[in-house]
């Protein structure tokens, strides 16, 4: 099985922060897909293997549960998960439930890249291709 080439992020609104990610995650030779909409993501990582996602841990607070929590191990495994509080609990909980790292906002390019590598398993840009 070959992963999308894509990065899917969902973020609360924040085009600052939605335009430089795209930037660093396309530097680093992956499509982006954006939403701010959690339901998008369920749906989106329904329906395609994602190289990685980037997740706000507050997406889909105001419907009730926040999307990172419902992610099945394949999916969270390629999760980078994205706070604004620095949280020791909330950390702890993301890492057991098997997300593969947190990073705390504001991101920098070499976090984000750190990140990226973490998911996909090599440095350099682009995805890697895997079988099952």
């Amino acid at each position: 099985m070959t992963p999308n080439p894509a990065v899917l992020v969902g973020l609360r609104a924040d085009t600052e922060l939605e335009g430089e990610l795209a930037g660093w995650v396309r530097g680093l030779g992956f499509d982006t897909r954006f939403t701010t909409d959690a339901h998008e993501v369920r749906s989106w990582l329904g329906q395609a293997d994602y190289a990685a996602s980037f997740v706000d841990c507050d997406l889909g607070l105001a419907e009730g549960e926040a999307v990172w929590r419902t992610l099945r191990p394949a999916e969270a495994r390629r999760t980078v998960l994205l706070t604004r509080d620095r949280r020791r609990d909330l950390w702890f909980e993301a890492l057991r439930t098997g997300v593969a790292t947190v990073l705390t906002l504001p991101l920098h390019e070499t976090t984000v890249r750190a990140a990226l590598q973490t998911v996909v398993g090599r440095p350099g840009a682009g995805p890697r291709t895997f079988t099952h």
